[in-house]
């Protein structure tokens, strides 16, 4: 039996990483050019390789969720979501385009067997395969981190409690453009969606008990 706290355990446990990408996280991305500050995110990716390092060693599924954006999913709704437009006159898309540099992962690299679940909205689970993914794995408990921590990462980790899964928010492998609106959501999760917890203190648990892995 693990002694382990039963939400951390590799043998049922994923890293989720959302939304990791060029447009979200590098200053010359689409949202540091139009004024967003990407210095949290750029200093946060570091933190995360090294988290996914010590998740791939103990044998934890890494899965990546990549945003991308195009004339195939641009509704006027998305388009619009910030004005009152009417239909035929939305604000073109500027994040993640199909095939772009921006749409590209930001220092963090897939491995060949590693999932990436492609997503169009703020959630994950909203018109992806990535609940499947789970249950193809045998997950009951899912750890998120990325970009925008108020955002694609919050919505992503509330929809997954929907789902019935157990979720935390590993604060500091999260960033958004904010150090309040990251507050913010870290204090909301906690309050309210799932448990709040760092990469030191998971890599910890990890590391005192690999043999966990293979359970």
């Amino acid at each position: 039996m693990s002694a382990l706290p039963f939400r951390y355990d590799p043998a049922h446990t994923a890293l989720i990483i959302v939304d990791v990408q060029n447009d979200f996280c590098h200053p010359e991305g689409s949202l540091g050019k139009v004024g967003n500050d990407t210095s949290a995110a750029v200093e946060m990716v570091p933190r995360l390789v090294k988290l996914i390092d010590t998740a791939r060693e103990v044998g934890l599924p890494v899965i990546f969720i990549q945003t991308i954006h195009d004339e195939t999913n641009d509704t006027p709704q998305w388009l619009n979501r910030h004005s009152d437009a009417e239909p035929g006159n939305e604000r073109p898309g500027i994040t993640c385009r199909t095939g772009s540099w921006g749409g590209e992962f930001y220092g963090v690299e897939p491995l060949p067997n590693e999932n990436i679940v492609i997503k169009y909205r703020y959630s994950a689970f909203i018109g992806t395969n990535l609940n499947i993914v789970l249950t193809t794995l045998g997950i009951k408990s899912l750890l998120f981190t990325g970009v925008a921590t108020d955002v694609c990462v919050e919505s992503s980790l509330r929809d997954g409690l929907f789902a019935e899964y157990y979720v935390s928010l590993v604060e500091d492998c999260a960033a958004t453009y904010s150090q309040e609106a990251h507050d913010a959501s870290v204090r909301g999760v906690a309050r309210n969606f799932g448990t709040v917890v760092t990469s030191d203190y998971l890599t910890s648990l990890w590391q005192s008990a690999p043999a966990l892995a293979t359970v």
